[in-house]
This record gives structure tokens, C-alpha cells and sequence, in this order.
């Protein structure tokens, strides 16, 4: 396709200046269109009305948005997830969903050993402390417990469930992966995945949000797990039973819980998710990091590159089966 005919983009997606200079040099003679998702009234309508002329846009665009654009026909996320379109009606005719898959693999693994380390070091602790000028160490340092040699679970095999294990097993943890289908696993039946949970000192949730994987850590799993067991999510809330994940911290019949990801997000103020006992709320913060936002830019020019081209996409995701 010639730059004389490229498609019209429209551009939802978080940028800061530095990605949105990745697309204006890579796009130059192409038109795009630059959304401000923030703002509203006028200008969402707006936005609205210019994304309904575009062929190709980059960004999580309000879900209701997708059946008025007849002309759209291709759709690049700036996130992994994409469960928000999976049951929109009247999609696009021929419409093709990409996802950023890979991007934030290192990150997210990166945040679940950072918030198992506070836990086990007592960091959860003593930065508290600090705030309050309290000297805890007599306190906090015979509780204090080590990752090394841990026994893990980890729900889910894709990108960043095998990130987290290549992190694991350098301390020494034994490791066993969760997943049906994905090569690689041990376990592969939930026979076999609830005949390793009573042994397992962490359970790690790396799985999206689909028919097949929504409720599947229920209060019966969450019953199955040792007291001093460590429940980590860095999937999607939706994974794990949440009203029963709160009691059974409130309870104490866990070690503890590292959750990137809750049912509501924002985590309303009087949720009860913010005064369980050692519990870390990482605020869906797992997949940033300084270069985050120019490498979703990147990725989204890699990819146009293909359009452009006719090649196939990257990472096309499947809106009916979820992924």
C-alpha cells in the first residue's frame, strides 16, 4: 500500500511526548489523528466522529465505540488484556484485533517477585515503620523468611508466566506451570493442579480474564492452600474468587497476597482488600516501567509496517474464544 493511499489512524492510546514523537517520525505522510482520552463533552464527540472515518486505530477505545465504525479494520490494543470486546455486537465486518503480547512480560514478573521479596524480607514492615520513625528490627527480623528453594505454582504459561519462572528458579525455587494446552507445563488437568496446591509455598496467577480461566481459583482452591501459603495475581481479578480471597486473609488461613490486579479498579476506598493482613495492592502498576510507553508505540509502528505491507499482524487475538 502507498503512502498515497494509507489508511486514516486514529490514535487512543496513552502516549506521553516521547511515544507520540516515535509516531510522528515513523508516520510522516500518514494521517492521524490524536485523541486526549481524558477530556470529554465536545471533544469526545468529537473523537468519537473522527474515529468512525478511521481505518486503523491504536488504543482501547470504549467498547460501545466498535459497532459504529464500518470502516474500521484493524484495531491495534496498547494492552495485553483484551476482555472489554469480547462480547460487542455488530463488530466491524473483516475487523482484525492485535494485542501488545510480550510487552510487559519482564515487568509484570519483575513486580511479582518485587512484592513477594517484601513480603518475605519484611519489607511490608518496616517501610511503615520508617514513615513513623519506628526502630522494628528486634520485631521484624525474626519473622523475616526466605524465597530461596520456595515451592511454586504458576497459573498460566504464556509470556509472562515463563518470565516469572525464569526469575523463580534462579532462587533456586522449584517451579511447576499451570495450563491446558500452552507446551512446557506439568500440570495440565485440575486433578493434577489441586493435587499441588496443599504443597505449594506460592501460587502465582498469570492468566487472562476468559470463560475458561474466570472464577477458577474459587474458595474450594483458596481452602486447598497451606496456612503459610503466598497467593500472587499479576493476571486479572476475576481469576480468583475475590470475596473469598478476603476472608481468607482477614482469617489469616494464608501467608499473605501480592495483587496487581482486583475485581474494581480503581479499589474503592472502603474495600476490604485495603486492610487485609499482608496483603501488598500494587494498583495495576505491574507492566510499567520508564520505557513503557515509546515501546508501545514502537510495537504499534512494527506493526503498521505489516499492515502497510499486507503481511499478517502480530499477535491477533480472537474476541469470541477469549484469546
Amino acid at each position: 500500500m502507498s503512502r498515497a493511499s494509507s489508511p486514516a489512524i486514529f490514535v487512543y492510546a496513552h502516549l506521553d511526548d516521547a511515544g507520540r514523537g516515535v509516531l510522528r517520525s515513523a508516520l510522516t505522510g500518514v494521517r492521524v489523528v490524536f485523541a486526549d482520552k481524558h477530556r470529554d463533552g465536545a471533544a469526545h464527540q468529537e473523537y468519537l466522529h473522527r474515529f468512525r472515518e478511521s481505518d486503523v486505530c491504536f488504543g482501547n477505545v470504549p467498547a460501545d465505540w466498535l459497532p459504529q465504525a464500518s470502516r474500521l479494520r484493524w484495531l491495534q490494543l496498547e494492552s495485553v488484556g483484551f476482555e472489554y470486546y469480547q462480547h460487542v455486537p455488530n463488530l466491524p465486518p473483516g475487523l482484525v484485533t492485535t494485542n501488545l503480547k510480550g510487552l510487559f512480560d519482564t515487568p509484570a514478573a519483575e513486580t511479582a517477585m518485587a512484592g513477594l521479596l517484601a513480603l518475605y524480607r519484611g519489607v511490608d514492615e518496616l517501610v511503615p515503620a520508617q514513615v513513623e520513625r519506628r526502630w522494628v528490627s528486634l520485631d521484624v527480623r525474626p519473622r523475616m523468611q526466605l524465597l530461596h528453594g520456595r515451592r511454586v505454582v504458576i497459573l498460566g504459561h504464556g509470556s509472562i508466566g515463563r518470565k516469572l519462572r525464569q526469575l523463580l528458579e534462579a532462587f533456586a525455587c522449584r517451579v511447576q506451570s499451570f495450563a491446558r494446552t500452552t507446551a512446557g507445563a506439568e500440570l495440565r488437568t485440575a486433578p493434577e493442579l489441586d493435587a499441588a496446591l496443599p504443597d505449594a509455598d506460592i501460587v502465582a496467577c498469570c492468566l487472562p480474564n476468559t470463560p475458561a480461566t474466570r472464577g477458577l481459583f474459587d474458595r474450594r482452591r483458596l481452602a486447598l492452600l497451606a496456612p503459610g501459603a503466598v497467593f500472587v495475581n499479576i493476571g486479572r481479578g476475576l481469576v480468583v474468587d475475590e470475596p473469598a480471597l478476603v476472608e481468607t486473609l482477614q482469617q489469616r488461613r494464608i501467608g499473605g497476597a501480592v495483587l496487581d490486579v482486583t475485581y474494581e479498579e480503581p479499589v474503592p476506598p472502603d474495600h476490604p482488600l485495603w486492610s487485609c493482613p499482608r496483603t501488598l495492592l500494587l494498583q495495576h502498576t505491574g507492566g510499567g516501567y520508564d520505557g513503557e510507553l515509546p515501546a508501545k508505540a514502537r510495537a504499534f509502528v512494527a506493526n503498521f509496517a505489516r499492515f502497510e505491507a499486507g503481511a499478517p499482524l502480530h499477535h491477533v487475538v480472537n474476541l469470541s474464544q477469549g484469546y
